[in-house]
């Protein structure tokens, strides 16, 4: 079973060097924010799209190698692109739907979103944790990474909403993970969709 332990105080909040898209974003974090616009059509994600310094280096290596994509929603899931994940050695799983995540959520009166991540997290090997869609999916991995330093976690940041996932995304772009995120209240299952399509896409055309 999952455990669900409570988090620890929180961590001093760290600053990291921003990358976003202008003039000195590295050239691979280029090509993703040009992605992902060609794909959502919507430029005005573009100055919300942030990367941890060599992030996508790191993602491209890591779906070279073999790593497990997790998505927080079927949504997000279905609209990964099944044809460029095949050319990979990653794996594509969501446990929203995990009979045991189900059980357990209800037993604990928590969302699923918060258990999904406690069974991605006993997944061995590096993880691609694509969130656009359950915020709270976020907040359950700030507390377990605050408890102990997550090392195999990258994160996909990119839950549109109001306050609640806006301070969320901020708190995983201070927390030291390895980082997308769409910062503000852009973001949603497309635009998670989009980084990750394009990911998967950069990763085949340079790197695999």
């Amino acid at each position: 079973m999952y455990s669900m332990s409570p988090a620890r105080a929180e961590r001093p909040r760290s600053k990291r060097n921003v990358q976003t898209a202008a003039a000195y974003l590295s050239e691979s974090a280029l090509r993703i924010v040009q992605a992902v616009e060609n794909e959502t059509g919507d430029a005005s994600l573009k100055p919300s799209i942030h990367f941890s310094a060599g992030v996508v280096e790191r993602v491209e290596r890591e779906l070279a190698l073999g790593c497990t994509i997790v998505a927080d929603s079927n949504l997000v899931q279905s609209g990964i692109d099944r044809a460029l994940l095949s050319q990979t050695h990653a794996q594509l799983e969501c446990f929203m739907d995990d009979p045991v995540v189900v059980s357990f959520a209800m037993q604990k009166h928590i969302t699923r979103a918060e258990v999904a991540i406690e069974r991605t997290l006993s997944i061995k090997g590096p993880k691609l944790i694509v969130v656009g869609s359950a915020p709270m999916a976020l907040k359950r991995l700030l507390q377990l990474h605050q408890q102990t330093a997550l090392h195999e976690v990258v994160v996909i940041a990119a839950a549109a909403g109001f306050a609640s996932a806006v301070e969320l995304k901020e708190r995983i772009w201070e927390s030291g993970l390895p980082c997308i995120v769409v910062r503000g209240r852009k973001g949603g299952a497309n635009a998670a969709i989009a980084v990750t399509n394009a990911l998967l896409r950069d990763a085949l055309q340079h790197r695999l």
